[in-house]
């Protein structure tokens, strides 16, 4: 590859049409010196990101803005978030694509009624193919070949590098056919030899064919167009429209022609032969600002201004992967697209930052900038370099100034630079040191009465510059009382207190005298105590208040100096930095992007990363911010005013798949019922708006109302769902749209309403039998209860009469022992009243005997007879009887019923065996002698039949 394209470019008229499609596979690579032109934004697509081949031969933009990219190994899709490639069916290279968006007609037939609606048609052309994909339901690509269906016989040697739309037809064309599509049918149409692309301008359709000029096709005729003959010895390779029915026609080596009205002139402009020589092979013209784009095979990208100027350059020195350029394209963002041989790059035309980032780029991470005199200064890690404001001319450095430079500062019309070194000033001449001072990080402007005196914060803490008797700024002195600390922050409040920020770590506020020479107050803050932490301070004067930002917490000072939570700045889900502008304007500064805050417009996102750590943005005139970036800067323009018909874009659902079977695809239309299989889902999504850091934030209603955390990744999964009605729902950090997906997940036949109607029936029923069963089961254990209280209940009452039997047995015993006990005084009374009387009687007899006459006969006989009486009397007899009776329970009664012949001394003397009483004791209860009571024994043993050997007293017991 290399000189063989110039050949065939000036041999195309010869060529056959199979080695004329090597005209746009052979590439030539230059290099030039680098220049110092700020460019728009660019992003490099390399092959290892989008994973497929170098070479992209064409691009083109859906409706949905999704890019499709002609790529050697098939159809390429992005959608801002992924790539994806589709292969033809024969795996031919696809050479063009064009995206389409049709209208399908309302059908009916087999119950189905489907309305009219919009149809995503991209179609592809390649080696004796030709078709579209179509978007399914499920989001995915499906492939319809036409050119099978048409069979000429012309297309097995024909490759399709070229589709072109007009108002009525689709146009495939390869070097010698075209085949003309109306929605239906397809005619092939037959050239007069070979030709390039056929272009659509001012609505007429223009063909440059090879060695004889351009022709206009009108129906199915070439008709010449009038004045081109002079193109016929060049190859065109573009026709461009311009105002009033005028074209520009751009050539491969011979620059650039203008027709008007059948005239021919070359267009002659600053750059006209650097584009003869870097061969033009495409050319379209942006929308914005109506600038034309060149694209050359050997020396990358062209901007041109409608009046010829040089706007921009885009080749591998200032970014592009590959200066062989093979596809244009202005997608619905104005952004500019460039199909490559070796990738694709992106550049956003319309956007308000161009940066200065180039491969070889002199400058480094830059750090400090200022405009002096025309000339933008600009200071990095590498030292200070400087090139003409606004131009595109290369940087020099100023000599001298090597190394770390800080600050770059224009005070008074003369250039201050805070150098690792130094502090120096910058002169047309050369430089000045005007300090030893190292590390010069600030310098603040501070009045003293009518005086001005400049303020640095330095490596080694405060130092003050005054004006000399020449007018300029000259080293005065250190400020006293201040330690010796890097001082990287100086900022003054309303009422002149001066607050301090450490290079490192910590916070100070000092007072200082009127001519800042020494501190009359100095209080450093300690964490967690007066904030946070006293790691990387910031501090901001915003709206002409302090403000403090700690440990991604803003805080602002009272009167007392007590730091309380700002209520300028909220806490974000990500942390930021704060940046502040001229009028009113400030900046969010994220890790990976920036949101800049004007008070005419809303917010907006620039995609650019600056210094970590050492985040600066200079304002550098009244139109420009100045970003400081690791490698060179970008330019924001103020003055950039956005297309008041810029659509809001939203998120895309890009695919929802079962998570457990990937490659099974759901609807993305409707409210899709998804099988009671479904409990897991892997949803897809992207925001088409290229180059930028894009955030998500999501959420599925129905499972939960809280949005997730932002993140960058294009897909969520979602596990263990249940069956139920959902909304996914998805919104970017790019604006507040919101994109909505519903959907629902079919219930299980055990989830059903019938399956719980059912369910709650049985449950019903078993909690009916539950409570039968434990009805029953209380009662058997009730009954059981009973009895076992009951036979409680009895054994105790047994116990009871129990022990009231024995206590009434005891009463019993006792009674019949007290009974007895009685029974015995009474026959110990008979005996001892026996007894006495006896002894009575015998004295009475005595006394008789000794007084004779003397005791008349009558006392004494009446005496004699009452004792008599008295001896075992009746009455004694009686109640001895009544108490025997009631302690032995009837005993005479059973005695006379066993033996009725029983005299009453017989039952007098069984009563007195009973009581097992003695022979002597029973004579006096008897009234009889003792040989008298031997023999009633004898006798009443004989009466009863006892025998001898038995004993007569327990005989008595046991009756």
């Amino acid at each position: 590859m290399g000189t063989e394209s110039h050949t065939l470019f000036q041999n195309a008229a010869q060529l056959p049409t199979r080695e004329l499609r090597l005209i746009f596979l052979l590439l030539l690579l230059s290099f030039t010196k680098v220049s110092g032109q700020e460019t728009p934004p660019l992003t490099n697509y390399t092959s290892s990101v989008y994973k497929a081949h170098n070479q992209n031969w064409s691009v083109s933009q859906s409706a949905e803005n999704l890019i499709y990219t002609a790529n050697s190994d098939g159809l390429l899709e992005y959608d801002g978030a992924t790539w994806k490639l589709y292969p033809l069916p024969d795996g031919q290279i696809v050479r063009t694509v064009l995206c389409d968006e049709v209208t399908v007609p309302a059908s009916a037939g087999r119950g189905l009624n489907r309305p009219a609606h919009k149809e995503q048609r991209i179609y592809v052309g390649g080696f004796s193919e030709f078709g579209y994909w179509k978007k399914e339901a499920d989001g995915r690509l499906k492939y319809y070949s036409l050119s099978k269906k048409a069979n000429f016989p012309s297309l097995k040697t024909e490759e399709i590098w070229h589709i072109l739309k007009t108002p009525q037809y689709i146009y495939f064309q390869s070097f010698a056919k075209i085949y003309r599509y109306d929605g239906k049918n397809i005619e092939e149409i037959n050239a007069l030899g070979n030709f390039m692309f056929l272009r659509f301008v001012h609505n007429r359709l223009l063909l440059p064919l090879i060695g004889k000029g351009v022709y206009e096709l009108k129906d199915k005729t070439f008709q010449p167009l009038p004045g081109t003959e002079a193109l016929s010895t060049t190859i065109v390779s573009s026709i461009l429209p311009l105002p009033d029915g005028n074209m520009l026609f751009t050539t491969t080596k011979h620059g650039l022609f203008t027709w008007n009205k059948g005239i021919l002139r070359p267009w002659q402009i600053g750059i006209s032969e650097e584009l003869k020589t870097n061969i033009i092979n495409r050319a379209i013209i942006l929308s914005r600002d109506s600038s034309m784009v060149f694209g050359t095979i050997q020396k990358g990208v062209y901007v041109v201004s409608k009046t010829g100027n040089l706007i921009y350059r885009f080749d591998k020195e200032t970014g592009l992967q590959n200066n062989t350029v093979l596809a244009l394209e202005e997608d619905a963002r104005k952004q500019l697209w460039i199909g490559l041989d070796q990738g694709i790059d992106m550049v956003r035309m319309s956007s308000a930052v161009v940066s200065y980032q180039t491969n070889d780029n002199p400058l480094g991470s830059t750090y400090a900038a200022a405009v002096w005199r025309g000339k933008l200064y600009v200071g990095s890690n590498k030292g200070v370099f400087v090139k003409k404001w606004g131009s595109s001319e290369a940087f020099r450095p100023v000599p001298g100034l090597e190394g770390q430079t800080w600050n770059l500062q224009v005070l008074d019309d003369q250039l201050l630079c805070g150098h690792n070194d130094a502090t120096y000033r910058i002169e047309e001449q050369g430089i000045k040191r005007i300090s030893d001072i190292n590390g010069g990080w600030i310098i603040k402007p501070v009045f003293a009465g009518k005086d001005t005196l400049l303020l640095q914060g330095s490596y080694t803490g405060l130092h003050v510059y005054k004006k000399s008797a020449q007018k300029l700024w000259s080293y005065a002195y250190r400020v006293k009382s201040v330690p010796t600390i890097p001082v990287r922050q100086i900022e003054t409040d309303s009422k002149g207190t001066f607050w301090l920020g450490h290079a490192y770590k910590g916070l100070f506020s000092a007072k200082l005298t009127p001519q800042l020479d020494s501190a009359t107050a100095w209080r450093e803050f300690k964490a967690p105590k007066d904030f946070p932490s006293e790691f990387s301070i910031e501090i901001i004067k915003w709206k002409n208040k302090i403000h403090i930002r700690s440990a991604n917490t803003f805080l602002e000072p009272d009167a007392q100096h007590h730091l309380r939570v700002s209520k300028d700045f909220s806490k974000d889900d990500e942390p930021y930095k704060v940046r502040v502008g001229t009028n009113g304007d400030w900046f969010k500064v994220f890790i990976n992007r920036i949101e800049y805050y004007s008070q005419e417009n809303r917010p907006v996102n620039l995609g650019l990363s600056l210094v970590r750590n050492s985040e600066t943005i200079i304002p550098i005139s009244s139109q420009h911010y100045f970003f400081c970036l690791d490698n060179g800067y970008a330019l924001y323009n103020r003055s950039y005013i956005r297309q008041s018909d810029e659509v809001i874009s939203m998120p895309l659902i890009r695919r929802v798949a079962n998570l457990r079977n990937l490659p099974e695809n759901f609807p993305l239309t409707g409210k899709p019922a998804l099988a009671s299989d479904i409990r897991a889902l892997r949803i897809m999504y992207a925001l088409p708006e290229y180059g930028q850091n894009i955030q998500y934030k999501y959420r599925l209603k129905g499972l939960t109302d809280q949005w997730s955390e932002w993140t960058s990744q294009n897909f969520v999964e979602f596990t263990n769902l249940e069956s139920n009605d959902y909304v996914f729902e998805i919104r970017s950090n790019v604006n507040d749209s919101v994109t909505s997906y519903a959907f629902s997940i079919q219930p299980y036949w055990r989830e059903t309403l019938f399956a719980n109607i059912l369910f709650a029936l049985l449950a019903g029923l078993a909690l009916l039998g539950l409570v039968y069963y434990q009805e029953k089961r209380l009662a058997r254990h009730r009954t059981r209860l009973i009895q076992e209280q009951e036979e409680k209940l009895r054994q105790q009452r047994l116990s009871s009469e129990r022990q009231i039997m024995r206590i009434q047995n005891e009463k019993l015993q006792s009674d019949i022992q007290s009974k007895s006990q009685q029974l015995s005084n009474v026959a110990i009374n008979v005996v001892r009243k026996n007894e006495i009387l006896e002894e009575i009687r015998d004295e009475l007899k005595q006394v008789k005997e000794e007084l004779g006459q003397q005791l008349p006969n009558i006392h004494y006989q009446k005496l004699l007879n009452s004792i008599e009486r008295n001896v075992a009397g009746k009455d004694d007899w009686v109640l001895f009887e009544q108490n025997f009776d009631e302690v032995h329970e009837q005993f005479f009664k059973r005695l006379r019923q066993l033996y009725p012949t029983i005299s009453p001394s017989e039952l007098r003397l069984a009563a007195c065996l009973r009581m097992n009483l003695s022979t002597k004791e029973m004579a006096p209860v008897l009234g009889i002698s003792i040989r008298g009571v031997e023999i009633k024994r004898y006798r009443l043993r004989k009466k009863v039949g006892l025998s001898m050997d038995a004993n007569l007293v327990q005989f008595m017991m046991d009756i």
